[in-house]
């Protein structure tokens, strides 16, 4: 028996070693990742040990011909002499059985320019199909490679789990309007591009808060370009109960704020904006930056495409943006540019709209479903 050690940068990276060095019939008899180099633990790089094995005759023809850097030479006295009992040689076989399925499956792959055993290029084309941006995509799914051993990369169901833990980690733990104290007040502008469904959001959030939640609620609106906007949200505060204010000026905003500052939740509507028109952003700076305490969400579309999405983020990024609200779920197939924005931004997920009814349909996001859209589990 031959036992051999390698190091490589992953474990696609040490199989193939392993099958050039000892052949198709080669045991993995240890695995373990370590860092190496690096200052004070900053700056290494993590690799992977592997420590595999194959009988003298197994490796006749693949490890005397072929020694690739990287690994050295280990006693085999004491395994063999474990290796002699009838059990072990039955779990050894299966071992290699399994091992053989495994490079073949990386074989494969690799022939047609493919990067990972089967289950997980299955994977890859999922998220690459639900829009998950291809860097995002790879690093995923190495890390559930480094999660998981290599005998569970044949369960499809323990792949899902994994990658759906590591899916709901990126998308964080959601940030929806939360009052902590009774005495606590919450003053909201809601911005992002035109078109997403701004004004609906408001009225849904004031329709929970005032109805459902028994707040004092109050509505503004500084989206004086269009004549339906105001009406729209005036109709939406007439239905509710609850005042509304048009501010036409940042002064008149500072007076509306003060007019109801002993309201529990003032929402403030705001313009479409384009956000390739420097002079509109300039212009919403104005409004917003001297309200104090004010907590401003960025409402974006899920049918945006990533491009645009991009566009309208670096612009609004002006503000302080805390939260963000995604919409329209319901008129798409496609969530991973819900997890490329919550993971670039490391901004909190309020909420999800799914539809125009108010105020039914509007939820905080659970991140697990999310990430089983994004998956695409309910079609599998």
């Amino acid at each position: 028996m031959k036992v051999r050690r390698f190091i490589a940068n992953d474990m696609q990276e040490a199989l193939l070693k392993v099958k050039a060095a000892l052949g198709k019939d080669a045991l993995i008899l240890h695995t373990r990742k370590f860092r190496e180099g690096g200052i004070f633990g900053f700056f290494g790089r993590d690799l992977i040990e592997v420590i595999a094995a194959v009988d003298d005759e197994d490796s006749n023809h693949a490890a005397e011909k072929i020694r690739p850097s990287g690994f050295t030479s280990l006693p085999a006295s004491s395994f063999q002499k474990e290796a002699a009992n009838p059990e072990i040689r039955k779990e050894i076989a299966e071992v290699k059985t399994l091992l053989g399925q495994m490079i073949e499956e990386l074989e494969f792959n690799t022939s047609r320019g493919g990067a990972y055993p089967k289950h997980f290029e299955r994977v890859y084309r999922d998220l690459r199909a639900s829009e998950v941006e291809e860097k995002l995509a790879h690093k995923i799914i190495h890390e559930a490679l480094q999660q998981l051993q290599p005998a569970q990369w044949q369960n499809p169901t323990e792949i899902y789990q994994t990658l759906e833990n590591l899916i709901v980690q990126r998308l964080h733990r959601p940030q929806p309007i939360l009052f902590r104290k009774t005495s606590e007040k919450k003053r909201i502008a809601v911005v992002g591009p035109t078109g997403v469904g701004k004004t609906t959001t408001i009225a849904k959030l004031a329709a929970i808060f005032s109805i459902l939640e028994k707040k004092e609620v109050a509505l503004a609106t500084v989206d004086t370009y269009r004549i339906a906007a105001v009406d729209q949200l005036k109709t939406y505060a007439e239905i509710i109960a609850v005042p509304f204010e048009v501010a036409y000026t940042p002064k008149e905003l500072q007076d509306a704020l003060a007019k109801h500052e002993n309201k529990d939740l003032i929402l403030i509507d705001t313009a479409g904006r384009s956000p390739l028109n420097e002079l509109q952003m300039t212009e919403l700076k104005a409004f917003l930056e001297p309200c104090n305490k004010l907590e401003i969400f960025l409402v974006l579309g899920a049918t945006t495409k990533q491009a645009d999405l991009w566009e309208a983020i670096m612009r609004f990024s002006q503000l302080p943006i805390k939260n963000l609200i995604f919409t329209k779920l319901d008129e798409t197939r496609t969530y991973g540019v819900i997890l490329n924005v919550v993971n670039r931004l490391r901004k909190g997920l309020a909420y999800v709209t799914t539809g125009q009814n108010v105020p039914d349909d509007i939820e905080v996001p659970d991140p697990a479903k999310i990430a089983k859209l994004i998956l695409r589990v309910e079609e599998k």
